[in-house]
């Protein structure tokens, strides 16, 4: 475990944590916290916690130690073998924007006797990694990050030696600095060299539990996980709310297209709960009364209901998967007229992003082959044609005309809701 400490100048200073580990361990980079201020420690210990919390739930009880915009899980001599499973769920913990599988130098090897760089052992570790990862007629390059400015060398002269016995005794014949066709990284921190070959790609953003919980609208389509999506990897704690075509059990729910996308997404929102609740009283009150405005109004209702919900559960804003003239309900009239029928803050991560944009990001985060899935919710079974263009005003005016009794409409739909809880992809549970 890696542990920060202050010393008397108030400067940060590591130190290693004694372990029986062996020398592998993964190393997560999460750039983004480095740019923080004086709070930088309250989002290294939400990574820390989300990172253990998501090892321990797929039943990984390994050590973990959060610093300087970095995580590193010490991998158990005997479980090295999974180490493939720990990196990708780690892929999709948002804070985090590279993982890489590492070979571990301790402190009392890196330095000789006589407070040298011990080259040998540095040597062998390269050679022997440089091997494995050999690539005929490739070329590579050697990157060498020095953290640990005490180190008495330089980064040149690290990238020079350690190319030339790359050179020298293994297989590999080709230096290209600018663009390799593999890199050998090596990062030097005060407990520590951490080699290794291969970076994946994160989700990157900011640790959830550091922004904030908000009520995300989650519809059976393909934009509203992507939005869930953006808020959990700004740091946003995630609930979602699903307004439903009929009442439905709690079972019904869990194997539905909406239960299985709250599971889904719980890989990324780490925890969420999902509140289901009918339409079939506002669908009952409305009917009859054609006006072309169905869908606008049956929106305004769903954020109503959102908004009181949020209020219940603490949730400081709303969010959904709005994209600005993407279908009738989304002109710019009509989403101004449903933000103005609630006081709470709406928040439309995907306003400005097309269609394509949206599917690569659901393909991206695993939602997007559940999302196509047959299900019909309310939008869809509305009466089609509907207007594009709406006055809150007059939507008022047409609300207590059809709808006198919007309050009973609206205790008797929250009075059915029904909760249940997903957690790092498993779930649910009631």
């Amino acid at each position: 475990m890696i542990e920060e400490s202050t010393n008397g100048s108030g400067a940060n200073s590591e130190r290693l944590v004694k372990t029986s580990s062996g020398r592998h361990r993964v190393l997560l980079h999460a750039p983004d916290i480095t740019l923080k201020g004086k709070n930088q420690s309250d989002f290294q210990r939400a990574l820390e916690r989300n990172v253990r919390h998501i090892l321990l739930r797929a039943g990984y009880h390994w050590n973990a130690g959060a610093s300087r915009g970095r995580v590193c899980i010490i991998v158990p001599e005997k479980q090295e073998a999974e180490v493939p499973q720990v990196l990708s769920l780690m892929q999709k913990v948002a804070g985090i924007s590279s993982i890489a599988a590492t070979r571990w130098i301790p402190p009392h090897q890196m330095l000789d006797d006589n407070n040298q760089i011990n080259w040998e052992i540095l040597e062998s570790e390269i050679v022997e990694l440089a091997s494995i990862y050999f690539i005929k007629d490739a070329s590579f390059a050697v990157r060498f990050n020095r953290v640990d400015k005490s180190l008495p060398t330089t980064s040149r002269e690290m990238g020079e030696r350690l190319g030339a016995v790359i050179l020298q005794d293994t297989g590999w014949n080709k230096v290209n600095l600018k663009r390799p066709d593999r890199t050998f990284y090596i990062d030097a921190y005060p407990d520590g060299l951490y080699l290794y070959a291969n970076k994946l790609k994160g989700v990157g953003g900011l640790p959830v539990g550091s922004g904030g919980r908000v009520l995300a609208l989650l519809s059976g389509g393909i934009d509203s996980p992507v939005a869930v999506f953006s808020m959990a990897r700004r740091g946003c704690n995630v609930d979602l709310f699903h307004l439903s075509a009929s009442h439905r059990s709690w079972q019904e729910v869990a194997d539905s297209v909406i239960g299985r996308l709250a599971r889904e997404l719980s890989r990324y929102t780490i925890k969420s709960r999902l509140f289901v609740a009918p339409n079939t009283y506002f669908d009952l009150a409305l009917r009859g009364h054609p006006s072309g405005y169905e869908l606008v109004l049956f929106r305004r209702f769903l954020m109503r209901i959102a908004e009181q919900l949020a209020g219940r559960i603490k949730a400081l804003a709303l969010v959904n998967g709005d994209s600005l003239g993407q279908v009738a309900s989304q002109t710019l009239e009509n989403l101004v007229s449903t933000s103005r029928c609630i006081e709470m803050p709406l928040f439309r991560p995907l306003v400005g992003t097309n269609k394509d944009e949206i599917i690569s990001i659901a393909r991206g985060i695993g939602t997007y082959e559940i999302s196509i899935e047959p299900y019909k919710d309310c939008c869809a079974l509305i009466a089609g044609n509907p207007k594009t263009r709406s006055i809150h005003e007059d939507l008022l005016t047409l609300e207590r005309k059809l709808l006198p009794d919007y309050k009973q409409l609206i205790k008797r739909t929250m009075e059915d809701l029904t909760c249940l809880e997903f957690e790092c992809g498993s779930g649910p549970s009631g």
